[in-house]
């Protein structure tokens, strides 16, 4: 995970790292709906799921959908997502589902089990 918090430049190009615990929570944890992982995913169906959460609250359609654009774009420097030919499709990567799956558990754990590892 450390690599995904820190920015990274592509073909000249700097894009920040993700803030997997801040803002880019939601839109992780939307990657990793099950549904997603078949069919691929657009950003119309990022907006329908996203819409009523803080990532979204407060933002006509048409600002969302941009602000949803922005974040497709720097998911794909990252490669957690790649873009499917020919298609306004994305599909989650390997290391999308890895990072998915660790931050569904990293949340989902108690303190108190995290002791109890630990000790």
């Amino acid at each position: 995970m450390d690599e995904l918090t820190v920015h990274i430049t592509k073909k000249g190009l700097r894009f920040r790292g993700l803030d997997l615990v801040g803002k880019d929570r939601e839109l992780l944890l939307a990657l990793s709906d099950p549904a997603y992982m078949i069919s691929g995913l657009t950003n119309k169906m990022l907006r329908e799921r996203l819409s009523d959460t803080s990532f979204g609250s407060g933002r006509t359609d048409k600002q969302l959908s941009a602000k949803i654009s922005r974040h497709l774009r720097l998911l794909r420097s990252h490669g957690i997502i790649r873009k499917l030919p020919r298609q306004n499709r994305y599909q989650v990567t390997v290391k999308g589902m890895r990072l998915t799956n660790a931050l569904n558990a990293l949340l989902a754990a108690s303190i108190e089990n995290i002791l109890k590892i630990a000790a």
